[in-house]
């Protein structure tokens, strides 16, 4: 998987204070658990940091080239379905 950062990238990394470097971990060095959602031209992928589970959304540009679009940090009942699926439990 390809992804790059634009401009309004950084700006909704910041308005959801989430640091970019983090968002470049989630993306590419989190350790297990990991948990990728494709929902039709929209990427989810999200991991445990020393901070919560972050979620970095992506928008497919071209096949398996992404633009990152935003971030977010899990509320509790996403951080509770989160754990559910990671350790193979009925969600």
């Amino acid at each position: 998987m390809e992804f790059r950062f634009d401009e309004r990238s950084y700006d909704a990394l910041n308005a959801a204070d989430v640091n970019w470097r983090l968002a470049v971990w989630v993306l590419t060095s989190a350790p297990p658990p990991r948990v990728r959602r494709h929902l039709g031209t929209v990427l989810q992928v999200a991991a445990l940091t020393d901070a919560g589970w972050l979620a970095v959304l992506l928008a497919e540009e071209n096949d398996d080239e992404y633009l990152v679009v935003g971030g977010r940090w899990l509320d509790e009942d996403e951080v509770t379905a989160m754990t559910k699926i990671t350790e193979g439990g009925e969600w």
